[in-house]
């Protein structure tokens, strides 16, 4: 029966955890989305701005898309790599957490038997 509740509440435990790890995992979803968004704006608007020059030479158009095209893969790949970051940072302490309170129960089941045998001796 020690066993049984020692395995349930080691279960809470870890389902705290996995549940605020999905909650990172959403967060850094959330950021991906908003980078796309992002990225899709500012895509429209190089579009929007190769209509305005349709009177300049083709070759500078070009060059001025992939110019910018760069610019926004640049900025998408270090606001991705942030959200990575942020989000590797977070899993960590949350594991640390996780495997900090999975010590305490163990310790607090530990004194409850210690106690319940110093109890069924007296």
């Amino acid at each position: 029966m020690k066993k049984i509740a020692s395995l349930v509440l080691l279960g809470c435990v870890i389902l705290s955890g996995c549940e605020d790890a999905n909650e990172v995992k959403e967060d850094a979803a959330e950021a991906k989305a908003e980078m796309q968004k992002a990225l899709g704006d500012a895509w429209d608007e190089v579009k929007d701005t190769t209509n305005e020059f349709k009177g300049e030479s083709l070759d500078e158009l070009l060059a001025e898309s992939k110019k910018l095209g760069l610019d926004m893969y640049d900025d998408g790949k270090e606001v991705a790599l942030d959200a990575w970051l942020e989000s590797k940072e977070a899993a960590g302490e949350l594991t640390e957490k996780t495997k900090q309170k999975a010590q305490e129960l163990a310790q607090e089941l530990r004194e409850a038997r210690e106690q319940r045998e110093q109890d069924k001796d007296n």
